[in-house]
């Protein structure tokens, strides 16, 4: 990357981390002006992680979105995208999550799986994914999404977390459906992914490797949803059901 390329880069993914601090983030592709390529939309996320982890944030793992045609369809993204997920943004289930911390606050009900020694045999996990579902110049274009960490704002994790899974279809054949207030939001498997769950798992790794990364034991791996993004209201509870995991929950606060 040219040397003018690096510096704009630098200036970006630090305007970048203080928007995300008060909570408007992605507010620099407000500027019509900036034309940014994929490659330097990752760079821009990479050096954004860079610097939270300096300042003392652990990366905890990573997502892969707009992977099934439904996700792909509603962004109006063609290709996966790929995000760094930290510490400070995880979750128990049970969470009640105040809307002032995000700008533009929605979920995802996903399968999750995290990193064990062995790479091929992961445990696996229903999760809900946290967005900050904002789109600061539409129509939304590949670059902004990866440039703003693919919207991604934290995660509700189990209380406890699943077992080593016995098969690689083991997560391709779970139900999963999304519950809002005692309503079905709607329902699919993770088969509505390429590959599966773990086919995000294997496009992940690829991509890690082209920016000299790789997974690590303890590292959490969002797969994707294989529903829509529903956006949140106050007062809103969503679960996310699946037949052999347990329920996540997360509520909306109610106060303004």
């Amino acid at each position: 990357m040219p040397a003018g390329a690096s510096a704009k880069i630098s200036d970006l993914a630090i305007q970048q981390l203080h928007d995300y601090d008060r909570h408007r983030p992605g507010s620099v592709f407000e500027n019509p002006g900036i034309a940014l390529t994929i490659r330097d939309a990752y760079a821009l996320q990479f050096e954004i992680a860079r610097l939270r982890e300096a300042r003392g944030e652990r990366i905890a793992g990573f997502k892969i979105g707009c992977v099934s045609p439904t996700m792909q369809a509603q962004l109006g993204i063609q290709e996966p995208v790929f995000g760094h997920v930290f510490e400070t943004e995880l979750h128990r289930s049970g969470v009640t999550l105040e809307p002032a911390d995000y700008d533009g606050l929605a979920i995802e009900g996903e399968f999750a799986v995290r990193v064990e020694e062995d790479l091929d045999a992961p445990s696996g996990f229903a999760v809900i994914e946290l967005h900050n579902y904002v789109v600061r110049n539409p129509p939304l274009t590949a670059q902004e999404l990866i440039g703003n960490n693919a919207i991604h704002a934290g995660v509700v994790l189990p209380s406890k977390e699943r077992r080593v899974l016995r098969s690689p279809v083991e997560l391709f054949h779970e139900p999963i459906t999304v519950l809002r207030n005692g309503q079905i939001a709607g329902t699919s498997t993770g088969g509505a992914l390429p590959g599966g769950p773990l086919g995000s798992v294997a496009r992940l790794v690829k991509h890690l490797a082209q920016f000299g990364k790789a997974l690590h034991r303890d590292q959490i791996v969002l797969t994707g949803s294989p529903l829509p993004l529903y956006r949140t209201e106050r007062g809103d509870r969503f679960e996310v059901h699946s037949e052999h995991f347990e329920t996540i929950v997360a509520q909306v606060s109610e106060t303004v």
